[in-house]
């Protein structure tokens, strides 16, 4: 996938759905593959929220929360 978007939200409109689909393909190997690659993206997360001093700010915590959706609409 290449991403052409310039801001953030052209990029979240490629890349969402894109996880969305990643989980449905994985789901149909299986439950164990999908729920790790969903851990490995939490994790990845979590772990860039928190180097962030004084915490993630609003817009970082709204992208982590359509991040989770994108994962978990699958």
């Amino acid at each position: 996938m290449v991403l052409k978007g310039r801001t953030t939200a052209e990029l979240a409109d490629a890349v969402l759905p894109a996880l969305t689909s990643t989980m449905t393909v994985l789901k149909e190997q299986g439950e164990a593959p999908a729920a790790d690659f969903r851990s490995t993206v939490l994790i990845a997360l979590e772990s860039a929220a928190r180097s962030t001093k004084g915490g993630p700010g609003p817009a970082v915590t709204d992208m982590i929360r359509k991040i989770t959706e994108a994962l978990d609409a699958a």
